[in-house]
């Protein structure tokens, strides 16, 4: 190989190099901003897609379909905390509807309710919210 040739082809492949070094230059600033709002909005929008409504894992009341429909718009997440809780649920509800129900209701409940909150702390708690919640959220909806 000559001298000339050796020349000719360091200059090649420097050209090469310069092009291909020149191609990975970073965007414009605007360029990325660009792309960054749009993984932004791509984010947020796939964010709301994948996030499925709050469902009641049954009936807030049975007999009215309106306050179901406000509840589970807008007291979800308090109506099935105590739904899906047996401490709630079961334990604390059954035990203020046997209060309710018992056989000398007229003696006065509120002793009987109390004890309930006492045996059930957890349940009242939870039955506090989601009632608290409708009660609040839902009057008109649930009267």
């Amino acid at each position: 190989m000559t001298m000339t040739n050796a020349i000719q082809t360091m200059s090649g492949a420097i050209a090469i190099a310069l092009c291909a070094c020149g191609s990975a230059q970073p965007a414009p600033p605007d360029a990325r901003a660009d792309v960054r709002a749009d993984l932004r909005i791509d984010s947020h929008a796939d964010a709301r897609v994948d996030v499925p409504p709050c469902k009641l894992v049954k009936p807030y009341s049975t007999k009215n379909a309106l306050c179901n429909q406000c509840a589970e718009g807008k007291c979800c997440a308090e109506v099935n905390s105590c739904l899906g809780d047996t401490a709630c649920d079961d334990d604390y509800v059954n035990c203020i509807l046997a209060c309710s129900l018992g056989p000398a209701p007229d003696a006065g409940t509120s002793p009987c309710l109390a004890q309930c909150g006492k045996d059930y702390p957890k349940g009242k708690a939870e039955y506090e919210a989601a009632t608290g919640c409708a009660d609040s959220k839902c009057a008109t909806e649930c009267k």
